[in-house]
């Protein structure tokens, strides 16, 4: 098998007052490429911190995180943002959209830091289309409901088609038909161009619905199944 995440004991702590919390506690694991796996947790759990780590956003403590045969944290801070462009991106708990931009300029942002010399408008609405937001083109972020701004990101999480999709609570704040639907997009995208995914999640039926799921508290990490 190919791995692309290799995750080895791993260790975030904060300070809080006089307490410090372990975060992330000595954590190992291997994603392998087209892989869909979840990690379960309440609030608080580490899950996040989890995330942020291996997405290159937080440095541990201790520990490696290697992306597709690279060690992220013995590479310099230009070579791992140009990293995370090339083969990572984020879904966050909040849409975040610009709300000067509208659908199609907000999913579009991320190639005006890409070297790619394709024009992406057409992918652009092609995601659009799967999400069922396509018609929405030329609204702005005001006019959408929290479900719709919510499908604009995560098309925007896709334009410069990543290796590695690292989601947080991606359907936290939709319906159940919604999610569903989302749930089916993320499946085929990882399904038909092997994108790997890592969601993070407190949902267990949510889980179920991937390859692998862990479970994660007070930041150790195990694995439930798969």
């Amino acid at each position: 098998m190919d791995a692309i995440i290799e995750v080895k004991d791993l260790t975030k702590t904060y300070r809080v007052g006089s307490d410090v919390i372990k975060a992330v506690d000595n954590v190992s694991f291997t994603v392998q490429r087209g892989d869909f796996l979840s990690i379960l947790g309440h609030s608080g759990s580490g899950k996040t911190t989890l995330l942020s780590l291996i997405g290159g956003l937080t440095k541990p403590d201790s520990g490696t995180v290697i992306i597709d045969g690279t060690d992220i944290w013995a590479i310099s801070d230009d070579e791992l943002s140009e990293l995370r462009n090339r083969k990572i991106n984020f879904i966050y708990q909040f849409a975040s959209l610009v709300p000067t931009l509208n659908v199609i300029e907000n999913v579009l942002l991320p190639t005006a830091f890409s070297r790619e010399k394709t024009d992406p408008y057409e992918y652009a609405i092609e995601l659009l289309k799967m999400l069922k937001i396509d018609d929405k083109v030329n609204s702005y972020p005001a006019q959408l409901s929290g479900g719709q701004q919510r499908r604009v990101a995560i098309a925007r999480a896709f334009i410069n088609r990543p290796q590695i999709i690292l989601a947080d609570e991606p359907t936290g704040d939709l319906d159940e038909e919604t999610e569903a639907e989302v749930m089916e997009f993320f499946q085929k995208m990882n399904r038909e161009n092997q994108i790997t995914f890592i969601m993070v999640t407190h949902n267990s039926a949510l889980a179920k619905l991937t390859n692998r799921v862990y479970r994660m508290a007070r930041g150790r990490l195990q694995i439930e199944n798969g």
